[in-house]
């Protein structure tokens, strides 16, 4: 993947910060001197996958607005929380990645100069299948 380095990179990360795979989880919290349960009950919020009786919940980080959580952090969120604009909690005052050396995959696979996911158009739908692949893989659901 190309870098990039212009204001869109963060635009994501300044209204609606990118899901985490499995792996992301352990890099994060051994980044943050954390446990992966600290790092869930500080800095992640649980979203379901979309679509009918879905088993899936991705991670992804706590959203903040004026300062505040929109969801407390190691929650299950409701359905309307992933239409809620907020900074990615890692997103410092300077927007800056607080995590830049081990970003989520998502983070480094998304584009948004260019709108695009692992080099191609970003189209929700994929994006949204590519995760619940990789978690329903971690969890060992088959379906």
């Amino acid at each position: 993947m190309d870098a990039c380095a212009c204001e869109r990179c963060n635009s994501a990360c300044r209204r609606d910060p990118g899901r985490l795979i499995p792996a992301d989880m352990k890099k994060i919290a051994v980044f943050l001197n954390l446990s992966e349960k600290e790092l869930l009950a500080g800095y992640l919020v649980r979203i379901a996958a979309a679509g009918k009786n879905c088993r899936i919940h991705f991670l992804a980080p706590a959203k903040l607005k004026a300062g505040r959580y929109l969801a407390v952090p190691g929650s299950t969120v409701p359905d309307y929380y992933a239409h809620e604009n907020g900074r990615c909690v890692f997103l410092s005052a300077e927007n800056l990645c607080s995590i830049h050396a081990v970003k989520p995959f998502e983070c480094a696979a998304y584009m948004g100069c260019r709108h695009t996911f692992l080099g191609r158009p970003y189209k929700e739908k994929d994006v949204e299948a590519f995760f619940v692949s990789r978690w329903r893989k971690s969890q060992n659901l088959i379906s």
